[in-house]
């Protein structure tokens, strides 16, 4: 029986001390899509990986790009065997021998692992899903966006609170952790703490509000800026009522 473990749900290992099979592969899930791992092991690709001489290699993935064809997966073989990125529609996967991870349809999950349940040069040891990902618009995302609004200024305050009123926080890096806690994974849109996007600009206009409300300290150092929330001194100083 393959295990489809969804991680970050409840107890994760079992009293075998094992993975939880607590994942239901036969669910109708939509339009979802899911971060995933098809976890491998190749039977050439082994510590310290000296036996996955360039034939056995080429063996091994000419037997999973077969596969991947069967079920429709564009693969160009043309000019190189090995790590690639093969896609099927917006899904897509990078094939290492030890693990087969990417965005797939939640829908399909359960057809690619039987499809590579066992075979002569690898077998599939389990398949690990991890955040749901959406196929959703920018224009759509702005809504969703819109109506977190008020848990994101709240978060931005808190996060930003100090001990003292000379210290401060990169505002950079603030942003970037508000952003990543509210984020919606979305497919094939890189929204990494280095490549901004979206949320990032949201959750910047939103401080950039706050500042001008007087809710944020804003202020300028060697190029970078670094912010603060009011404390209740100030709060009650400039007479402004912060929301719990």
């Amino acid at each position: 029986m393959i295990k489809y473990h969804l991680n970050g749900v409840g107890n994760e290992y079992g009293s075998d001390h094992k993975l939880t099979n607590n994942w239901n592969p036969d669910d109708n899930y939509g339009n979802e899509y899911a971060d995933i791992h098809f976890r491998i092991n190749a039977k050439d690709y082994q510590y310290p990986f000296n036996n996955f001489t360039p034939e056995n290699k080429e063996r091994f993935y000419n037997e999973v790009y077969g596969i991947f064809e069967s079920l429709g997966w564009e693969i160009d073989t043309s000019e190189f065997i090995g790590c690639m990125t093969i896609r099927k529609g917006k899904q897509n996967l990078y094939l290492h021998p030890q693990d087969f991870s990417g965005e797939v349809l939640k829908n399909e999950i359960k057809q690619i692992a039987e499809a590579l349940e066992q075979h002569e040069t690898f077998r599939l040891e389990w398949v690990d899903i991890y955040r749901t990902v959406y196929d959703i618009q920018d224009d759509e995302y702005k809504v969703y966006l819109e109506s977190k609004k008020e848990e994101i200024k709240k978060q931005i305050f808190e996060s930003c609170q100090t001990k003292r009123t000379n210290q401060y926080r990169y505002l950079y890096e603030a942003k970037c952790g508000i952003a990543d806690a509210f984020k919606l994974r979305r497919i094939n849109i890189d929204e990494g703490m280095n490549h901004g996007g979206q949320t990032v600009d949201y959750v910047q206009s939103i401080i950039d509000e706050m500042i001008e409300d007087g809710l944020l300290l804003c202020v300028e150092q060697n190029g970078s800026n670094f912010i603060r929330s009011l404390n209740k001194t100030e709060q009650k100083k400039m007479k402004i009522k912060i929301c719990a």
